[in-house]
């Protein structure tokens, strides 16, 4: 029989065009349907993702179609459901859901759990898959075990009560959590569940070179950058930094977690941006081998730019820093506040930073003060820009604000690096043109192959 993969993903929004995605390695094999609900951003993200991976055999097809058939109680309507499996008559459906809760603290929730469909050896397969995805699970209520039963408003279940369009087919639901798991935790894992299973299908030769490609082949000669999307990493940034970098031309944007960074994913990108949070909290859930990455990877041409807590999480002065900025902060009361303060320019941030304004108003909420490290073994960084005013609440000291760098720009390596201390990519037109200037700063040496050599090809 030939292999059909047909990937459904049901993208997010109502306007996005029916029209299939088509990967065919003319091989035989079994066929499989993958769905993505539409409004999860994680498993459309998954699915998006997995529509790109290399297939050892068979046929892959993304149709981004079921999710707007839904009646209002939310379930499918037969007719479509029928008319969609005896289309293609899929041997697997595979749909990818997200849950706000985990089963295993509340019962009404489905996050963390597969649910096979009634077909001999259903148990022993999801059983094979838990034991891969919980690896890299450590909270006991986190980790992935087995569910009975699928929401009402499910595909999977809409097959099971109103079709009989292909009664040996086998089914596969696969929820994820999101309470507390970022988007780039939540689709790594969908990927992980579902490279397992095509493995065993002999769809694909290996789980791991797979659940790793987040960047594909045809948009490798782009300007391709990374946000740390995980625990510790939290507020506007990402939305804003997708919006303003993913809109300029020839540049992708991707979320990664601290795992796809300890398994190598950087090999992918030129620049690596970790924004606003908590920079020790972003430290741990990246990990030792994942702020060695990072070091690493900036170390042979890749970039850096951190906002905020991304900025403490470069610094040299912290035990839990990466290391790639000679600085520490001025003070161990972080805790300034939230206001709008104006910054100012020096020389070299008007040359970097020129279609920008010579001094603007920017958001701040509680940024590093630094000031240098003396580390020999790490450049000095120059100020790109300065604080005009300060804030200084909580007990903070008053005075250390004042004309103490606010942007900064270094080198660790053959890679840049440049620190944000506020957050001009949530203040307006002037500030999100400080971030372009930023991006286009770091693209300088892009036609000169800058990052070429470093990345994977």
């Amino acid at each position: 029989m030939k292999l059909v993969l047909l990937l459904c993903a049901l993208l997010a929004q109502p306007n996005d065009e029916d029209l299939p995605i088509i990967r065919d390695s003319g091989k035989p094999g079994p066929t499989i349907l993958l769905t993505a609900g539409a409004g999860q951003s994680a498993a459309t993200l998954a699915a998006r993702q997995i529509s790109a991976w290399p297939l050892q055999q068979g046929r892959l097809i993304c149709m981004p179609v079921i999710g707007t058939d839904a009646t209002p109680d939310g379930s499918y309507p037969a007719d479509t459901l029928q008319q969609l499996l005896m289309s293609h008559r899929p041997d697997w459906l595979i749909e990818l859901r997200e849950s706000d809760g985990f089963a295993s603290v509340d019962p009404q929730q489905y996050g963390s759990t597969i649910r096979p469909g009634d077909f001999t050896g259903g148990s022993a397969v999801v059983a094979s898959l838990i034991s891969l995805v919980n690896l890299e699970i450590d909270e006991a209520t986190r980790k992935f075990t087995e569910s009975k039963s699928a929401p009402a408003d499910s595909l999977t279940a809409a097959i099971s009560e109103k079709t009989a369009a292909h009664p040996s087919m086998r089914t596969l639901l696969i929820t994820t959590a999101r309470s507390e798991q970022s988007t780039a935790v939540r689709a790594r894992q969908l990927r992980r569940v579902t490279a397992a299973l095509l493995q065993q299908l002999s769809v694909l030769h290996s789980t791991d070179a797979v659940t790793e490609l987040l960047v594909t082949t045809d948009q490798r000669p782009q300007f391709n950058i990374a946000l740390l999307d995980d625990r510790g990493v939290a507020g506007k940034g990402i939305p804003s930094l997708l919006e303003i970098w993913g809109s300029q031309p020839d540049v992708t944007v991707h979320r990664v977690c601290g795992a796809d960074i300890r398994s190598g994913c950087l090999t992918q990108f030129d620049l690596l941006c970790c924004s606003g949070g908590s920079g020790s909290r972003q430290s741990a859930s990246l990990g030792d081998d994942g702020r060695q990455a990072i070091r690493e990877f900036v170390d042979q041409g890749g970039d850096y730019v951190g906002i905020c807590a991304g900025s403490y999480l470069a610094c040299s002065g912290f035990s839990w820093g990466l290391g790639i900025l000679d600085a520490k902060t001025k003070s161990s009361k972080w805790a300034r506040g939230h206001a709008e303060l104006p910054l100012t320019l020096t020389t070299d941030g008007q040359r970097i930073l020129a279609d920008g304004l010579a001094s603007n108003s920017i958001i701040y909420h509680n940024g590093p003060i630094i000031e240098p490290h003396h580390q020999p073994e790490i450049p000095d960084f120059q100020v790109l820009a300065t604080f005009a005013a300060e804030v200084a609440k909580n007990n903070t000291p008053v005075g250390i604000m004042i004309n103490s760098p606010a942007i900064v720009k270094s080198q660790f390596g053959s890679g840049d690096v440049v620190c944000i201390s506020p957050h001009p990519e949530q203040s307006g037109p002037h500030g999100r043109q400080w971030v372009i200037d930023t991006l286009q700063y770091m693209r300088r040496d892009t036609t000169a192959n800058k990052n070429k050599s470093r990345r994977s090809e």
